[in-house]
């Protein structure tokens, strides 16, 4: 998704911004992906792999990368993401230069703190959410874009560690994933899966349109489902697919490849039961595309 954002650090001053422009900051631009869901997540991520050096996070996202990135989450083509260079960078961004970008993510490495601003339109630059993160790193939110659903803390389900193997297995376990219409079907394609460099699991999906009964449309999405500490709670991760393939087939709408892919409730939330995964998707579908069936 080709939803910009920014990567920034504070220059001067304390405190809490309620704006963007409030205190100075400098900082990179960042192509794809912007949303609280991925760069969001992702910096939340940073900072606690870094055990909480947010000096180390800037020095990586901003310092090491002064022309920006086109994306700074790695993959398995590009374990390092991929920057911008000097002889094709990104666009610049600062207080006053807010407009190419929808989200910017400020850290405050002395407060320990990461700052979310809206400045998409309808946004007006204010600041949507803030993480503050520990000694170690430990953040005090799972998210910054936290809904009332994802708040729930279950009792652990642990067992033996899931492997890419078996999440393949749990897979193909569901039923048939496919939308049915009058002159056309939608069908979601479990592809493979596999373990990151960070011992996460992703998963390889595809979504094909028919039309006529031809094929129109095939996109395939990566999506970073499974973090490590999710691993040792293989019945969490079944109960999640059971329940996504529930709220799946409820509306064909919900076939969206872009919108699956950023479903991330395993580190989101305390959720372990299906039930409670369910109210979650459907909260998080009602919230992106305006539907009033979140409390189903």
């Amino acid at each position: 998704m080709s939803t910009p954002g920014a990567i920034a650090v504070y220059t001067s001053g304390s405190g809490i911004p309620a704006h963007v422009s409030e205190r100075p900051w400098r900082g990179v631009y960042h192509h794809w992906d912007g949303y609280p869901t991925g760069l969001g997540q992702h910096l939340l991520y940073r900072a606690q792999r870094a055990q909480g050096d947010l000096g180390a996070v800037v020095r990586q996202l901003i310092d090491e990368a002064p022309w920006g990135w086109s994306l700074c989450m790695p993959g398995p083509e590009k374990p390092e993401g991929q920057r911008f260079s000097e002889e094709e960078p990104g666009l610049r961004v600062g207080p006053e230069e807010t407009g190419a970008v929808a989200y910017v993510y400020v850290f405050d490495v002395e407060a320990r703190r990461l700052d979310m601003f809206a400045t998409h339109v309808g946004g007006e630059g204010r600041r949507l959410s803030s993480v503050s993160f520990s000694s170690t790193g430990s953040p005090d939110l799972p998210a910054l874009d936290l809904h009332p659903e994802e708040t729930v803390t279950e009792p652990f389900l642990p067992g033996e560690a899931l492997s890419a193997r078996a999440l393949k297995d749990c897979l193909e376990g569901l039923p048939p994933l496919e939308a049915v219409r009058e002159t056309d079907s939608t069908r979601l394609q479990w592809v493979d899966t596999q373990q990151a460099p960070d011992e996460s699991l992703s998963i390889l999906f595809r979504v094909v349109t028919f039309e006529d009964g031809f094929i129109s449309n095939v996109v395939e999405q990566e999506w970073a489902l499974v973090p490590p500490s999710a691993r040792r709670e293989p019945e969490r991760v079944r109960h999640f697919l059971e329940a996504f393939a529930e709220v799946l087939l409820e509306d064909p709408k919900r076939f969206n490849p872009f919108w699956i892919s950023a479903q991330d409730p395993l580190r989101r939330s305390g959720a372990r039961q299906r039930e409670s995964f369910a109210r979650i998707l459907r909260a998080h579908w009602a919230r992106d595309f305006g539907s009033e069936d979140a409390s189903s």
